[in-house]
């Protein structure tokens, strides 16, 4: 039953920050083992780009980017070099391969050869940016690209418009046609990390609510889609220390996705709806999994298998599609599908663009809808969140009412009764009683306001005494009670002392004539509850007034 209880107190999204830490493991590992190619930015100059070339086995012409099917024979590509081609400085050519291997010849020169180790992760590394270094003097020879598809004829293949000049100039090119997207990728990680932040701050804060829940989510939501975003870009590739690693986050991110949409679904809806999608989550997550391990053990490409990836997001589809028309009376619910449709929508259409046309922009349409997704919930949430706090800031000033004495601003009786049990169970907890000396005639002889000054002198005195080592109530006119959680005999008496000593320098400072009596009750086996130590704390007060009144009148005879 108790490993039931610890099952059930398992958040799922520990479960999923387990997930995204494996994959992140994953991620460590292959950048650790695999090969090292960086380059460097330089200054902004010349370059071309190489669109027009020939394909040698019937001299036709194509223009990049340029689609093909795979059959059976290596694929080659020339292009004579002009003048307009050609520049002073030191010349590299930037190819960009997506699932294949080639070689680059200058002339039937080999000037260099991709080609994916055998013992490596899988058959590919996925889009590999690579800059040729092909020299100087190019004019009127020619470039001839000999590609070798890796994944034979399931895919369509695509060769990307190729550059010409010096690596500096080709990558500022690369920067400055990227920027609006790079900038807005890094927005977006940026958003998510923040809600992240919020989120865990919400959870560790006194108000948890299902608030957390949904910007954790949102903020997983915004960091995966950003990282997978960031993975199409040809600076990655640029930057990225090997070619697998940006294959690897593109997949696994993209499944992902789809995870932290699905969680995120589920903390907005409830009943039978609710229990469909953590089966989704868990469908999804298995599919992470599943595919991870085919991947690194068996060798078969997540290419190969993204279509069961893709099929999962057009159920996930519909199954958001038939949630909208069950709550189309919700509107908070229908506002937060109708953001989520416009990614899915958008990775519908890319999808079957990626199946029926060759683009160099796979990814188009669910970018556009993922950035509308993000614009509308930055608002919602943004909105939700001022809500909440100023909701927040009502409710400590409605408790800051109820649980203060507004003479004193200790706890009043209320906060007394509310705290009462609380201590019992902790180690040695303790409790003073303590009463106030004189305040019916100090009323009586001069006033209330004497008498407020009295009661207000002994919160002083109990605060500078007690500090941050019990709490102190005011539950009476003149009756105060001091909780102490843990305490030894040792140190109660130190408390005592301090009162007393607290006390006789309020008199020395103000002139006046503060007394109280007190009782003392700490915490035995035989207490079942805190009320017992209050009774006998209460006890050893009135005996202790006694004894001072008797005293006085002793003294008085």
């Amino acid at each position: 039953m108790k490993t039931m209880n610890k099952l059930r107190k398992f958040n799922s999204k520990y479960m999923f920050l387990i997930l995204v830490f494996i994959i992140c493991f994953i991620g460590l590992f292959v950048y650790l083992k695999g090969d090292m190619y960086k380059c460097e930015i330089l200054s902004e100059d010349e370059f071309a780009t190489l669109k027009t070339w020939t394909v040698e086995k019937d001299n036709s012409k194509v223009i990049l980017p340029y689609g093909f099917k795979y059959t059976g024979e290596p694929i080659v590509l020339t292009k004579k070099i002009d003048k307009e081609n050609v520049f002073d400085d030191s010349q590299y050519l930037m190819v960009m391969s997506r699932y294949f291997d080639y070689t680059v010849y200058v002339d039937d020169t080999k000037l260099f050869d991709l080609t994916t180790p055998q013992n490596g992760f899988s058959k590919t590394m996925g889009t590999q940016l690579r800059f040729v270094r092909i020299g100087k003097n190019l004019n009127e020879k020619t470039i001839k690209l000999e590609i070798r598809p890796l994944l034979g004829d399931h895919i369509q293949y695509s060769v990307a418009p190729m550059m010409i000049g010096t690596r500096s100039d080709i990558v500022w090119h690369i920067l400055k046609s990227e920027q609006s997207e790079v900038i807005t990728t890094v927005l977006i990680i940026i958003f998510g990390f923040v809600l992240l932040l919020l989120a865990i701050i919400i959870r560790c804060s006194e108000y948890e609510d299902d608030e957390s829940g949904k910007m954790f989510y949102l903020g997983m939501i915004s960091v995966i889609c950003g990282i997978y975003l960031a993975c199409q870009f040809k600076v990655s590739h640029i930057i990225a220390p090997n070619g697998y690693l940006p294959y690897y986050f593109e997949f696994t991110s993209l499944m992902l996705i789809s995870v932290a949409v699905s969680l995120f679904i589920q903390t907005n809806v409830d009943g039978v709806i609710k229990k469909l999608y953590t089966s989704m989550s868990c469908i999804f997550v298995l599919n992470v999994l599943v595919q991870t391990f085919l991947n690194f053990v068996l060798k078969i490409d997540y290419k190969m298998m993204l279509f069961v990836t893709h099929i999962l997001i057009g159920l996930f589809g519909i199954l958001i599609l038939s949630t909208m028309i069950i709550f189309h009376k919700k509107k908070s619910i229908q506002y937060m599908l109708i953001s989520i449709m416009f990614p899915i929508v958008g990775s519908i259409i890319d999808i079957v663009r990626l199946y029926r046309i060759s683009d160099d922009k796979t990814i188009y349409f669910f970018s556009m809808g993922l950035y509308i997704f993000v614009l509308m919930q930055v608002t919602r949430t943004i909105r939700q969140y001022l809500a909440k706090s100023r909701s927040h800031l009502k409710a400590e000033v409605y408790e800051h009412l109820a649980f203060t004495d507004g003479l004193t601003e200790l706890n009043n009786r209320l906060s007394f009764e509310n705290d009462i049990n609380e201590c019992i169970g902790n180690n040695r907890p303790a409790c003073i009683s303590i009463d106030l000396n004189n305040l019916k005639r100090a009323n009586d002889t001069m006033g209330h306001s004497a008498g407020d000054v009295l009661i207000r002198g002994i919160a002083t005195v109990l605060r500078e005494a007690v500090g941050n080592e019990g709490k102190i109530y005011r539950i009476g006119g003149d009756e105060f009670v001091v909780l102490i959680h843990d305490i030894t005999d040792y140190g109660i008496e130190k408390v005592l002392k301090r009162i007393e000593k607290c006390r006789v320098k309020y008199n020395e400072e103000n002139n006046v004539n503060l007394d109280f009596a007190k009782g003392v009750s700490l915490y035995t086996e035989g207490d079942t509850t805190f009320e017992n130590l209050v009774a006998r704390a209460d006890a050893e007060m009135y005996r202790d007034k006694r004894l001072t009144k008797k005293g006085r009148r002793d003294n008085y005879e």
